[in-house]
């Protein structure tokens, strides 16, 4: 764990590491930053599975789909073979049934909504964030934008939770991903490359290849899902510092600078916000030395100011929250 630790933070062995510490120690230097992925390939080099860690086992029951499952899938084969390219009707037809797959799928495997029967009916909408209960440091670096891909070169299917606001409305998060990679992009290096990808964002990987239903013959189902449960996640979500950001919104942007307006809106939109965070060095830890923009064009220069500033507003609205961190 040692060696493969400092592969982590640039050396090519522990003792090296030591040696660097120790030089850079007497010199004030601040620890070297962490490279989630080389750690990862050294404890693989050194004949550990990382990836064993985030893959997750479903019940037996459910490694074969269930019966009406397979009806559907041979209702796409025969509209795959027969009618696919024929009149636009039975094109509706094929839609149809790929919303069915994805709804049978959902129910069997408990995973929420697909994303088409929750379009529209929340107020705010977030795609797959960093499950910070089981993240490694490192996975800001997998980020394009504020957005993570699970298996790039291959379309993903989302699936949503809500989560409750005190007015009676609700917000979504990604409750479980998932993608039918086929061809180039279904061989085995590049499974557990997603695989291990996911692990570093903090979600678990299954493979279930008998519920494809993409008519490639080759391709395979990966599920990704977050490492928290729902019931946690929603026991975080109270009193929360992302659902006090989001119900004081209207208010907190009034008056605002134009700084102040942009940060409270990243904050917003934003799906990587952790819920637990009491404390705000906790927050800039495991949040801003995470999900740092490529251009910091892309934020106001004082972003990490205003969103201390908010933090101790909110601890101040927030008795019960006042002498924790």
């Amino acid at each position: 764990m040692t060696e493969a630790i400092a592969a982590g933070l640039g050396s090519s062995t522990h003792a090296a590491l030591r040696n660097r510490l120790s030089n850079d120690a007497a010199a004030g230097a601040a620890l070297p930053s962490f490279n989630v992925v080389d750690f990862l390939e050294r404890l693989t080099a050194l004949g550990y599975d990382p990836r064993s860690s985030f893959v997750r086992p479903v019940a037996a029951e459910l490694a074969q789909p269930v019966p009406s499952f397979v009806d559907l899938q041979a209702s796409l084969r025969v509209w795959a073979a027969t009618l696919k390219n024929l009149k636009s009707e039975h094109i509706d037809w094929g839609r149809y049934l790929h919303q069915q797959c994805a709804h049978v799928f959902a129910d069997a495997h408990d995973l929420g909504e697909p994303e088409e029967r929750t379009m529209g009916d929340a107020v705010q909408r977030w795609y797959a964030g960093a499950d910070h209960s089981a993240c490694l440091p490192g996975w800001g670096a997998m980020l394009d934008g504020h957005f993570f891909r699970f298996h790039p070169g291959c379309n993903d299917l989302y699936f949503f939770r809500s989560l409750p606001l005190s007015d009676g409305g609700h917000v979504q998060y990604t409750s479980a991903v998932i993608a039918m990679p086929s061809g180039d992009n279904n061989t085995q290096d590049l499974l557990a490359s997603a695989e291990t990808m996911a692990g570093i964002f903090g979600w678990t990987a299954t493979r279930l290849p008998g519920w494809n239903w993409d008519s490639s013959t080759d391709s395979t189902l990966l599920l990704y899902r977050p490492s928290m449960s729902h019931a946690e996640r929603l026991r975080q979500w109270e009193g929360s510092f992302p659902r006090w950001l989001l119900e004081n919104q209207r208010h907190l942007l009034e008056g605002a600078g134009a700084a102040r307006r942009k940060t409270i809106e990243e904050l917003v939109r934003c799906p990587h916000v952790p819920m637990h965070v009491r404390g705000f060095e906790e927050f800039r830890d495991c949040y801003l030395k995470e999900d740092v923009p490529t251009s910091q064009d892309d934020r106001p220069g004082d972003f990490d100011e205003i969103c201390e500033q908010l933090f101790e507003v909110w601890l101040a609205a927030s008795p019960c929250m006042n002498g924790a961190g």
